[in-house]
């Protein structure tokens, strides 16, 4: 297979007439470029260039290679262009792209302006975006170890309970996790692993939880439980603008600390230039 740095020093020396004159324009030790031409012939199978009357010329199977070298270049370049105006894909669960993405976005985009071809849907579908590669890099609320990707955790969310401003817990600073057993628990996406965390942090008692699911998204349950349907269970970034005006109250579990521990995910081995690996360094740097 051709190499296109050999094809660039083949026309540097066809444009200096010298190997030496070449090796000062590519930087490059006079040795080396030799050893690129002869790898170029070699691969080739012919002579490319030849010494008369103290300069360099082409033989005729230079002559004939030099324009296609520099349409391997031209192609090369090309590519890299397109390769670097394409948008980056995003696909992102719908609790992170909602309550946590956008700010992260804009931070990264400031300082290294992408376009972003943003997608948000439920944790399934994003982790099949990712692996039949119509994303690029997902962010999700779990991670099923698939191979052929590399999963960091950038961030851990609490889980808080979340109740109406009229509701008997409402003037509580905690809730213990055994009064959960008496209220309904109203949950949204599925899919988002929140009954996973619950099954490993509270064991047995989470199969004793009056659940009821459907409700379809986090918007959804937050009107819910402020329209006094029941009580739920989101993490804490959801619910972080209707604390601070009051529309509902955000309580902490006794004795136990719920926490989803968030994932970002990119296909192994990628280059570190690459876009979405440039995304990904940016989200665990923002982390810390």
């Amino acid at each position: 297979m051709l190499n296109l740095v050999h094809a660039n020093t083949f026309l540097a020396v066809l444009r200096e007439r010298g190997f030496r004159a070449a090796a000062r324009d590519l930087k490059l030790s006079p040795s080396t470029v030799v050893e690129h031409i002869k790898q170029l012939e070699q691969d080739l199978a012919a002579p490319l260039l030849v010494r008369r009357n103290g300069v360099v010329e082409p033989t005729s199977h230079g002559a004939a290679f030099a324009p296609l070298a520099r349409a391997m270049l031209d192609t090369a370049e090309r590519s890299r262009s397109i390769i670097a105006q394409a948008s980056l894909r995003i696909a992102a669960s719908s609790n992170i792209g909602t309550y946590l993405l956008q700010s992260i976005l804009a931070a990264f985009q400031a300082s290294d302006p992408l376009s972003i071809d943003l997608w948000i849907g439920a944790n399934p579908d994003v982790a099949e975006r990712l692996t039949n590669g119509r994303a690029d890099v997902a962010l999700m609320e779990w991670w099923g170890d698939r191979p052929g990707f590399s999963p960091y955790s950038w961030r851990k969310e609490p889980l808080v309970v979340i109740v109406a401003p009229d509701h008997p817990w409402a003037t509580r600073t905690s809730v213990g996790v055994t009064e959960l057993t008496g209220q309904i628990l109203l949950g949204g996406e599925s899919g988002t692993g929140t009954n996973t965390v619950l099954r490993q942090q509270l064991g047995a008692l989470a199969y004793r939880l009056t659940a009821v699911g459907g409700l379809g998204n986090t918007e959804a349950v937050k009107r819910a439980v402020r329209a006094g349907r029941g009580i739920s269970l989101v993490i804490g970034a959801a619910v972080a603008d209707e604390v601070r005006s009051g529309s509902l109250v955000a309580l902490p579990l006794d004795g136990v600390e719920l926490t989803k521990e968030l994932k970002i995910i990119s296909p192994a081995g990628l280059p570190d230039a690459a876009p979405a690996s440039r995304f990904v360094s940016h989200v665990l740097g923002s982390a810390r």
